[in-house]
């Protein structure tokens, strides 16, 4: 079912169950007003087309691609020149 459909059948549905609920009761003004609050976010939370989300976030790199850069960059740490550190022994001796 596409966006566009899904949102259309959620309207027809937001219509029927408000226009149900005013004819059984049509004084209850605030259930009727929390009804439609209801669709409202329901409307709001549908999750849009992976394809338009997608287009403002930068892409992700797969996982073998970071375990690649993730090893890369450890062997570039590995590979740093030593140097090496007198301990304090040794300090006081000198």
């Amino acid at each position: 079912m596409s966006k566009s459909n899904k949102k259309k059948w959620l309207k027809v549905t937001e219509f029927t169950v408000v226009g149900v609920a005013t004819c059984l009761n049509p004084h209850a003004g605030f259930l009727l007003f929390l009804l439609k609050l209801c669709f409202q976010i329901l409307t709001a939370l549908q999750k849009d087309d992976p394809s338009e989300t997608d287009k403002d976030k930068p892409t992700t790199r797969c996982l073998p691609d970071r375990q690649r850069s993730d090893r890369e960059a450890a062997i570039a740490s590995r590979s740093l020149p030593h140097t090496p550190v007198e301990s304090t022994k040794q300090q006081k001796l000198s």
